[in-house]
């Protein structure tokens, strides 16, 4: 064989091999970046009552729990802008503070936010009922809440292609699920 087409040969195999070394990682890279549709999930999270906290009065349980609703407050308000005079002033969308919960919500494990992929809910167990605290939505949904029964709160975050159902009960044990569903 021709010193020629030998090299031509070899010249000819490499290329053939690093373009099929390079295709073969950029359809790697692409279909590990390709977007997924997201799956409908369900989540239970079940809170402790204070009868299980062995030697903590209810009072106390309930008080180390209050803080982690706190962090859902701040996002709700608008940070403060300087004023000018406008025909029209704006304001920003912020969910309306619900009533604070009755004195029915008490003894139970406290007050708990269960985040979601619509926005995140604040609920305040009691012994025999769920009082509803807070849902901000996030940018897109809107809300709707239900309870029909005082044992159980159901709120529903709702855009164009997403549900969010956020279930809160304390039967039989204080717990809220959350259910994603892709419409």
């Amino acid at each position: 064989m021709p010193r020629l087409t030998r090299y031509l040969l070899i010249w000819l195999s490499c290329t053939a091999a690093s373009v099929t070394a390079v295709m073969l990682t950029v359809y790697f890279v692409i279909g590990l970046t390709r977007p997924t549709p997201p799956a409908a999930r369900s989540v239970q999270a079940v809170f402790p009552s204070p009868s299980v906290l062995v030697g903590a009065p209810a009072s106390a349980s309930a008080g180390p729990q209050t803080p982690t609703a706190s962090p859902a407050r701040p996002s709700v308000q608008a940070p403060q802008a300087p004023r000018t005079p406008s025909p029209s002033p704006t304001r920003a969308a912020s969910p309306s503070p619900a009533p604070r919960p009755s004195a029915q919500c008490s003894g139970g494990p406290g007050r708990h936010t269960v985040p979601s992929q619509g926005g995140k809910v604040t609920v305040q167990y009691g012994r025999t009922r769920v009082c509803f605290v807070s849902a901000v939505p996030d940018p897109g949904f809107r809300t709707s809440t239900q309870q029909t029964d005082p044992d159980t709160l159901v709120v529903v975050f709702t855009s164009d292609g997403h549900r969010s159902t956020i279930t809160a009960t304390v039967v039989p044990t204080a717990r809220a699920s959350v259910r994603e569903t892709r419409l």
